[in-house]
């Protein structure tokens, strides 16, 4: 169950409500206080009967905004993503982006009534911003990092989650390490063919 539990708070942690989107940046002051209200309605959302595409889309429309996808995207291909092009990195982004999204659509079933709460933050330097939650199982607390940078001048968005002291960016980033004398082409085309895979497999 504890393993279980754990996958979904990968789909949860990531929060992969993702599609590509022009990015609306946050206030540092409005970060904690919005979080903790959209915290609360993704639980809720989680907790009808509505179906599964219907939470995604519901889910979407609330946390789209809080994401650097493309930073994201950047971070989990290391220092490969140097050596693309403008096209490459776009069909990499977008790729990555729905591996996300199917990831969470598969485990979003198995959510069974956790309840989320924020319980601090904290501003490690100038330029990042952590706020510290908790998913409370029945049994144990699994602690969350939501990790925000500096865009501009007062401006922050989502880069990174920690989960039970596990990054989702370093996560990713090691998958693709372990590929990385395949090249881009071959990186690229398993990404896809997952991708193809979750989406035939949805309903």
């Amino acid at each position: 169950m504890k393993k279980i539990f754990l996958k979904l708070l990968f789909a949860l942690g990531i929060l992969e409500f993702l599609v590509i989107l022009p990015l609306s940046a946050l206030e540092l002051a409005a970060i904690k206080p919005k979080l903790n209200i959209d915290l609360t309605k993704a639980v809720e959302i989680l907790a009808t009967q509505k179906s599964l595409k219907q939470k995604e889309s519901e889910l979407f429309a609330i946390f789209d905004e809080y994401f650097d996808y493309a930073l994201m995207a950047r971070l989990a291909l290391g220092d490969a993503y140097k050596g693309l092009n403008d096209e490459q990195k776009k069909r990499f982004e977008s790729a990555f982006v729905a591996r996300l999204k199917f990831s969470f659509s598969e485990k979003l079933g198995l959510y069974t009534n956790q309840s989320i709460e924020i319980i601090g933050d904290e501003s490690p330097n100038p330029k990042r911003y952590f706020i510290h939650a908790q998913i409370k199982g029945e049994n144990e607390v699994y602690k969350i990092i939501f990790k925000f940078y500096k865009k501009a001048e007062n401006e922050y968005l989502l880069y990174d989650i920690d989960i039970v002291g596990v990054s989702i960016i370093q996560t990713y980033r090691a998958q693709f390490e372990d590929l990385k004398n395949a090249g881009f082409d071959e990186i690229l085309a398993r990404i896809n063919a997952k991708n193809a895979i979750d989406e035939a497999g949805k309903k």
